[in-house]
């Protein structure tokens, strides 16, 4: 009878050891599931980074060119320019030439 009783635990200890294999293989396969998600995340993450660096770079280009506006509008050049533009003003002695169209 003990020699019965040791096959049924040593079949028990089978039994377990396949269950607790069986479990940590499946955590295994969870786990590189979710690795896989994450890194997929990450990889989005740091492209959006990206675009958003480059973003703030070309925000600080058109920071630094609305400084330098006041000057730029106060010059001759520009009212010069905006008289031209806005009013089709001309000087006395310049000569204009229109396209036909």
């Amino acid at each position: 009878m003990t020699s019965n009783h040791k096959k049924q635990a040593s079949r028990a200890n089978r039994f377990g050891m396949a269950v607790i294999a069986a479990i940590v293989l499946v955590l295994i396969a969870v786990l590189l599931v979710r690795s896989h998600t994450l890194q997929t995340k990450i990889n989005a993450y740091a492209q959006a980074n990206e675009a958003l660096t480059e973003q703030i770079e070309d925000e600080k280009g058109r920071a630094k060119e609305i400084e330098t506006l006041p000057d730029y509008i106060q010059s001759d050049e520009y009212i010069e320019k905006a008289a031209r533009e806005k009013f089709g003003l001309v000087y006395k002695d310049e000569k204009i030439f229109k396209s036909s169209k």
